[in-house]
């Protein structure tokens, strides 16, 4: 599922297609407050890091939950790079630790890290594909 841009809604992308870009699939489950945190962290990234080349597609499991068993999603929220390779990362939480989600997903630009290093970042966790 993708959500449009609006209140209270999160857009699904901000750019066009390039070379560089960035494909993102974020798994939530419903607008739980740990959902749309994940989901304005990675914006948030995605703007220093890749301004105007990414699309963030937020895909509801309680609407298609088909989804969950076929990517191998075990908790939420979930953020994966599409395509997705051999050896490629997801990256399960609220995505709070800039620097992590970049090392993971491999993303890079010239943005400064807007991460919060006084944060726990125990919170997230990243599991090896």
């Amino acid at each position: 599922m993708t959500r449009k841009p609006g209140a209270g809604k999160m857009p699904d992308e901000a750019g066009t297609d390039r070379e560089d870009f960035v494909d993102l699939r974020l798994y939530v489950v419903d607008r739980t407050s740990r959902s749309l945190t994940a989901y304005a962290n990675i914006k948030k990234i995605c703007e220093a890091y890749s301004p105007g080349k990414y699309r963030i597609t937020v895909i509801d499991l309680l609407k298609s939950p088909d989804l969950a068993r076929s990517e191998d999603i075990t908790a939420v929220p979930t953020l994966i790079r599409v395509p997705r390779t051999p050896g490629g990362r997801k990256i399960i939480g609220m995505l709070t630790d800039t620097k992590k989600v970049l090392e993971e997903l491999d993303l890079t630009g010239n943005g400064e890290d807007s991460g919060n290093p006084g944060r726990n970042t125990n919170k997230h966790r990243t599991i090896t594909r």
